[in-house]
């Protein structure tokens, strides 16, 4: 019995100086975290400073300048720091609670520019300087902090933690404006679901840790989700649903109209391009693990019917709709299921290289047209009322060439017309699908891509060949304004040029291996646990 004690004193010990040591490198760090991590921490620290900052402001109502100034130079510093920090080999830190690889380092580039633009192309309107107050400004860079958590998750925790983050900064940006009734209603209708959403997420992430016992994305590997093992595929499939929320799949897409209705135009501009953007690498992450062997066809199944049901209802509830914001949601409904391609292609072998550049390319492509396409509408909605109809943009197009090109641009990218990029993001989404089988899939994106179009031709045809009403927006903005916001969509025009001319070669570059922190180990663990065998049998012997 002694030496049964003392070899369980010595397993106690080993095991408080394991955890021990565990504990205080995820609460310390090593200083090349601080360094890596260094976006995040810019943002989180940016929108204290934001918030102090607008304790001292006299008038609360007004824009805060000195808050945007802040603002902005967090979001450039973080855009260079992120274009200059580089890993040869990922690396893990707090617990897999954040990655640090190629996939990261994307992410926080396209993060900080995105958030960049958003904030330069609303300070020269006059609805978007309604986003330029202290708190708001707050709001936006905690949101943008999120985004950055959750692309750098390696474990459902950390993951979730920036969800929320995410998810109230934009339930209270959304209806900031109390007294628009339509903006209050988003908010509402937006909150209640994505609560549904997240109690969802919480619900498939305790089932996969009730079946593996971890929370980590590189654990996956043990989990069987066959049919014979209904908790593990219900668990990935709650998850799932709830990121197909918060990328507006149908059939979970029904706040996504209302939504981008009632938002702020440039706020609804970030939406539309970062946070889905965000959870395309998070879907990324999650499927690029290999779950354990088994049968994946409930998985397959589902994002082949999610893919078919959000391109077709994105499609034909887009033609019967006159309000602009409106037809551009069910637009992303429809760019929602083009995504699916790639999930399904990657549930069905995680290892595709195919369908990871695919899935990257397309989420910056579809990122880039959406900053884009939503800056112009908030430029026509400046000097008039928000919500814009097709028809108040006849004769746009002699009014504001540069906005109604730019725009035209965008549209064809969303439609996938060469050389504008969004051709190119669907052609390898294509490419990944047909070489994983998925024929049928394939032949629905290309079907009701050309039915869609009809959408965004009538969009054009009211800029250029309808003439002029008195139900036309009005051309009555300064030249400040008309200069400031020509530049954005020039900018984001031709950067979707490009990329389309060029095609995602960068993309291609990108290593995809991602950092796995390794289990903990237990020093002398095996040799403890026989010799304890030992002495077990010999007493029982005795």
């Amino acid at each position: 019995m002694m030496s049964v004690d003392l070899t369980m004193t010595q397993l106690q010990e080993t095991v408080k100086t394991a955890i021990q040591t565990r504990l205080w490198s995820d609460i310390l760090p090593p200083a090349s975290f601080y360094f890596l991590a260094l976006p995040i921490l810019l943002f989180l620290v940016g929108g204290l400073v934001t918030m102090i900052v607008g304790v001292f402001k006299t008038d609360p109502e007004k824009p805060c300048y000195s808050s945007w100034y802040i603002a902005v130079s967090v979001c450039f510093i973080s855009a260079c720091a992120a274009i200059l920090s580089s890993t040869e080999v990922p690396k893990a830190f707090l617990g897999s609670g954040v990655l640090i690889d190629d996939i990261t380092r994307t992410s926080f580039i396209v993060i900080s520019i995105g958030t960049l633009f958003t904030l330069m192309a609303a300070s020269m309107t006059k609805i978007g300087k309604q986003l330029l107050r202290s708190e708001l400004l707050t709001l936006i860079l905690f949101s943008s902090a999120g985004l950055m958590v959750m692309c750098a998750a390696g474990e459902f925790l950390s993951f979730f933690v920036g969800l929320e983050l995410t998810s109230i900064s934009l339930y209270i940006l959304v209806g900031y404006q109390r007294k628009t009734f339509q903006a209050m209603e988003a908010s509402l209708k937006y909150f209640i679901l994505g609560a549904a959403a997240a109690a969802m997420l919480l619900m498939g992430a305790a089932l996969i840790y009730a079946s593996i016992g971890s929370l980590r994305f590189s654990d996956l590997r043990l989990l069987n989700i066959s049919l014979n093992n209904p908790f593990s595929l219900l668990g990935v499939l709650l998850v799932m649903s709830g990121l197909g929320f918060k990328l507006a799949i149908a059939p979970f897409h029904s706040w996504a109209p209302d939504v981008y209705q009632g938002a702020n135009s440039h706020l609804t501009g970030y939406m539309a391009s970062l946070v889905k953007f965000s959870v395309a690498i998070v879907v990324l992450r999650i499927l690029s693990q290999s779950f354990a062997p088994g049968e994946k066809t409930g998985l397959i199944i589902m994002f082949w019917l999610l893919g078919a049901i959000s391109i077709v209802v994105g499609s034909l509830f887009g033609l019967v709709h006159n309000s602009v914001k409106r037809i551009l949601a069910y637009s992303s409904v429809a760019n929602a299921g083009y995504f699916c391609l790639a999930f399904a292609s990657l549930a069905s072998d995680p290892n595709s290289i195919e369908a990871k550049q695919s899935l990257i390319a397309y989420a910056v492509i579809y990122a880039v047209l959406s900053l884009g396409a939503f800056t112009v509408i908030s430029w026509f909605e400046d000097s008039n009322r928000e919500d814009l109809l097709k028809e108040e943009l006849s004769g746009i197009g002699f009014k504001k060439p540069v906005a109604a090109v730019t725009l035209s641009i965008f549209l064809f990218g969303f439609a996938g017309i060469p050389p504008i990029a969004g051709f190119f993001g669907k052609f390898y989404l294509l490419l990944s699908a047909v070489n994983q089988g998925f024929i049928g899939l394939a032949i629905i994106l290309v079907v009701f891509s050309c039915l869609s179009l009809f959408y965004y031709l009538s969009i054009m045809a009211e800029m250029w060949f309808k003439p002029a009403t008195r139900y036309s927006i009005h051309n009555n903005q300064s030249d400040e304004t008309n200069s400031g916001m020509q530049a954005m969509t020039i900018i984001a025009a031709v950067a979707a040029i490009v990329i389309g001319i060029l095609g995602p070669r960068w993309a291609i570059n990108i290593n995809y291996n991602q950092a796995a922190e390794k289990n903990l180990r237990i020093v002398n663990t095996e040799n403890i646990k026989h010799h304890s065998q030992q002495v077990v049998s010999t007493e029982h012997q005795k």
